[in-house]
Formats: structure tokens, C-alpha cells, sequence
């Protein structure tokens, strides 16, 4: 738990952020400037045809300012979290830093004195003792909590409302994300949002991914939200920007990735436990950190938009199902053990790129000879013709 100095009010958060300041910091995250050739926030579409829209913002959402080494300004994003003391936010683990300041609804036109919901200045934070925000899997854990001190005799709960903490029940979710990127790529200095977007599984992490362009530095923290509710300033939040590299892809400036692939940690049990000691002023040590199970991810839409047919069967004998998978260019492939082999989804090449293989039409699985234990496979052609291809395992084909 990392305290606020005494002396840091909001009266002196106030004096210390002047409009100077609050235009000239600088971001934590990597994502820190445009790609060669890429435009700001969201003027540019993602590979997806999905991008951030500049919104007014929303007042249960708005920015962390922190000096915490160096300015840093609006460095992340936070969202106002129900909480008994009505003064609770949640933001990124990595967002963390001494004298911080939380502004709902920020109005970058306006002085902090000015900003039309008031701000606050952080009292405690609360975070993961194991977290981390690299590549390790302890970045599940990218995730804290802030308690913040009254302005004047108004917690900020009473005056913004606040949003309800949700477990999250899958990877695969619609969702509206929020953040605040940094004016060096977002000249407007305007809430971003990319409402109505699906989220798949980061493989390999307990974490969810979003395709969705414009999401630079600065959104760290954002709220992922299943729903709204019907004032539109609060609802229910279900992950936060945050997690592997704090939330971004392992690429270069100059990859168009780089700002259009944002990552949140899944919100479990451990997420709960430090909500819980939050509420009571505590930040015990949970221990090492067991990963919860993951599913299993394939691949990309990049790489299963090309495949033309598929079909399931117990093509090695085990007792399970397997898959056979006909590719646009004749390739034809056998993932056998799925479920078991983790990320190793190199499948066994049964047949080789060709043309033949490009007219199958459709194709079928089953046990259609009685004298054997593992799945054949039919085929139709373009032509009409039906072929049936009997003994269909790894390293054989019929």
C-alpha cells in the first residue's frame, strides 16, 4: 500500500497542477507517440475496421494526473468503483504513484480548480504484491485500487456515482472500453471509446483481448463495460486496460498493432480479495500467484479466415475429438489432442498446398467403416463426385 504525503490535499494537488503542466507531462506506458506514417487516436481505422470514437466522456470515468518521479501527467485512465466509503477508484497496477490526482470527466479546457466535477487527490493505493506488467504471467495481475480524499465534505461517489464490479464470467464478451490517450497522439484531449466490441482470450495469459484502433498510452486503467445503464455515467465493469506490457502487444512503433490490440486481466477471486482489503484500508501479500486455467486459443482471424472446410471427429483413436481442417489453398491439416497441448496448435500437414484440394466442397466426419475405431472422412468435389477416405489419422490419409 503506497500512502499519500500528509500534505498532499486536494488543495495542493490544485496549486501543483497548473494548465502548464497538465499540457506538457508525459505517459507512463510504452505507447508514447504515433507509428511512422499512422495518424492520431481515432481518426485512422484498425485491420479490424474498428477505432475509438472521441466522445464528452462519461462522469463515473476520468484521468489520473500523478508526479511521481517525474510529471507524468494524465497518465492513465480510472473509473469510480461502488464502495462503502464512496471514495474508491480502479485504475491499472502499473497507473500507481505518489501525489496522485483523479479528475472524473476531465475538461481539458478547463484549470483543475475548474474541472466540473471536482478533483481529488489519492490517499492510498492498493495493488497485487505480485503483480506485474511485463510478459510474465503475473501481469494477470496488472490491476489496483485508490482510496481518495474528500473535496471539501464530498466523497466522489456522492457526486458521480459509481460503477458495479462484476465478476468475469468468460473470454468472449461484448464490451465498451473507455481511456483518455495522451494529447501527443490524441489532439483533442478527448475521452475515447470503443462501444460494442467483442473480446477473445489472450492465449496463454488469464487476460481478454480488443481489436480496436486509437487506444494509445494514456488508457491504461480504462473500465471494460458489459453494460451502461440507462443514465449512460455508470455501469458494470468487468476488466480495466491493463496486464501484458501493460496492456499492449510485444510490437514496434512502426507496427500498425501497436496502438489497435489492448489487453485486461480477467476479474476473479484474487481481483475480489484486493477489492474486499481495499474497502477495509488493507493490502496484505496474497502469495504466488497460481494461474486459474486458460483457454485454448488456435490462432488468429488473420490465420482461420482462411480455412474453407472443417470437421471433428476421433481421427486418432483416443476417444476424442480431433479436428480436420481444409485450407483455400488444398492444404489439408489434422489438429489432433485439442485441449491438451496448451498453445501448440501446429496441427500434423496431412496433404500439401495443391489444387485438388481446392474444389472439396464440403466434408464430413464419422465411423463409416465398421471394422475400424477411428473416424474416416467423406468429401464431396465441386464436380459432384463423393469420395470416402477411410482410416484418417496423423501421418496417413486414407
Amino acid at each position: 500500500m503506497l500512502a499519500a504525503d500528509d500534505d498532499w490535499t486536494v488543495e495542493a494537488a490544485i496549486r501543483f497542477w497548473t494548465p502548464e503542466r497538465m499540457d506538457s507531462a508525459t505517459d507512463p506506458s510504452g505507447r508514447t507517440a504515433p507509428p511512422d506514417g499512422l495518424t492520431a487516436a481515432a481518426q485512422r481505422p484498425s485491420a479490424s475496421g474498428i477505432a475509438a470514437q472521441h466522445f464528452k466522456g462519461i462522469k463515473s470515468v476520468g484521468t489520473i494526473f500523478n508526479k511521481d518521479k517525474e510529471l507524468k501527467g494524465h497518465r492513465c485512465t480510472a473509473s469510480v468503483v461502488r464502495s462503502g466509503g464512496h471514495n474508491l477508484i480502479l485504475t491499472a497496477g502499473h497507473c500507481v504513484g505518489s501525489n496522485s490526482m483523479f479528475v472524473p470527466m476531465y475538461d481539458h479546457t478547463k484549470t483543475a480548480a475548474a474541472q466540473p466535477h471536482g478533483v481529488r487527490a489519492v490517499d492510498k493505493w492498493f495493488r497485487d504484491k505480485r503483480a506485474t506488467w511485463d510478459k510474465a504471467k503475473t501481469s494477470d495481475l496488472d490491476y489496483a485500487f485508490a482510496s481518495l480524499k474528500p473535496n471539501g465534505r464530498e466523497n466522489v461517489q456522492d457526486v458521480v456515482g459509481a460503477n458495479t464490479l462484476a465478476r468475469t464470467s468468460g473470454y468472449a464478451n461484448k464490451m465498451t472500453v473507455i481511456g483518455y490517450p495522451k494529447i501527443a497522439h490524441n489532439p483533442p484531449d478527448q475521452a475515447v471509446r470503443c462501444p460494442d466490441i467483442s473480446t477473445t482470450a489472450l492465449s496463454g495469459y488469464y487476460q481478454m483481448q480488443i481489436f480496436c484502433a486509437g487506444m494509445w498510452g494514456g488508457v491504461s486503467g480504462g473500465p471494460f463495460f458489459s453494460e451502461l445503464d440507462s443514465s449512460g455515467d455508470t455501469g458494470t465493469i468487468i476488466g480495466n486496460v491493463g496486464g501484458f506490457l501493460q496492456g499492449g502487444p510485444d510490437a514496434g512503433e512502426s507496427d500498425p498493432r501497436y496502438n489497435e490490440i489492448t489487453y485486461s486481466p480477467l476479474h476473479g477471486d484474487r481481483f475480489f480479495r484486493l477489492n474486499a482489503d481495499a474497502q477495509q484500508g488493507r493490502n496484505p501479500d496474497d502469495g504466488p500467484y497460481e494461474q486459474p486455467s486458460l483457454p485454448y486459443t488456435m490462432g488468429s482471424g488473420a490465420t482461420w479466415k482462411h480455412a474453407s472446410l472443417m470437421a471433428s471427429g476421433d481421427f486418432d483413436g483416443k476417444g476424442h475429438s480431433d479436428m480436420a481442417v481444409v485450407w483455400s489453398d488444398g492444404e489439408v491439416t489434422l489438429y489432433g489432442d485439442i485441449g491438451t497441448k496448451g498453445r501448440d496448435w501446429a496441427g500434423t500437414q496431412m496433404i500439401k498446398s495443391n489444387d485438388l484440394w481446392k474444389d472439396a466442397t464440403q466434408i464430413a466426419a464419422g465411423r463409416f467403416n465398421a471394422s475400424q475405431h477411428v473416424t474416416d472422412l467423406i468429401v464431396r468435389w465441386v464436380d459432384g463426385e463423393v469420395t470416402l477416405y477411410t482410416n484418417v489419422s496423423e501421418g496417413t490419409f486414407g
